[in-house]
């Protein structure tokens, strides 16, 4: 099958996809391959932030799929919920060998790992608070997701004093990259060596 070059490319990114036929294909197989939904703004940004397609085809391609049947959405707006349908699952496992492995398996992995970090984000409380002109705090409280007899499964929380926003905003993109991370560095530098030293 010959698909035209109709579609928008990804700014500058090399190897994103120039057909609206294969952003519907790529969106179906995605859904299809992650085995859950996912809201429109999630799949849009997954897709866009790692070069796959163009983020208004995207957008289209996803109107195009819904109104189809391929795609059922939850609700108008960003915050909708996507589904694949099984004439979705048809498209991908069909058509699927019309898409190179590259952009298959860049597609998923930018989606599963839009998944997991939402669901970091549910399952810690991490804020940034404006203090005044010159001073932002970061928030961070982890949870071991283990209640106690109280109700409290805090593990961890820690609050740390930043002078720029973005770099608050980068440490909280970095603690929910891997949030383990800080709680071993912590662990660690509260156990490593309990010998006083001048």
């Amino acid at each position: 099958m010959d698909f035209k070059l109709d579609a928008f490319p990804v700014d500058d990114t090399v190897g994103g996809i120039r057909s609206t036929e294969k952003i519907r294909i790529i969106i179906c197989y995605v859904l299809n391959d992650i085995g859950a939904s996912m809201t429109r703004e999630a799949l849009q940004s997954a897709l866009y932030d790692n070069g796959v397609a163009n983020y208004f085809e995207i957008s289209q391609a996803i109107d195009d799929l819904i109104t189809v049947g391929a795609l059922t959405s939850s609700e108008p707006g960003e915050n909708s919920v996507l589904n694949v349908t099984e004439k979705g699952v048809q498209i991908a496992k069909e058509l699927e060998k019309e898409l190179s492995v590259y952009i298959k398996n860049k597609a998923v992995k930018a989606a599963k790992l839009t998944l997991l970090y939402e669901k970091r984000e549910r399952e810690n409380d991490v804020s940034v608070t404006r203090l005044d002109n010159k001073k932002y705090r970061l928030d961070i409280t982890m949870h071991s997701g283990i209640s106690d007899a109280k109700g409290s499964d805090e593990l961890l929380r820690v609050s740390v004093f930043v002078t720029d926003f973005m770099q608050a905003e980068n440490m909280k993109r970095a603690f929910l990259n891997n949030p383990v991370m800080l709680y071993s560095k912590v662990i660690e530098g509260l156990t490593s060596d309990p010998t006083f030293k001048e």
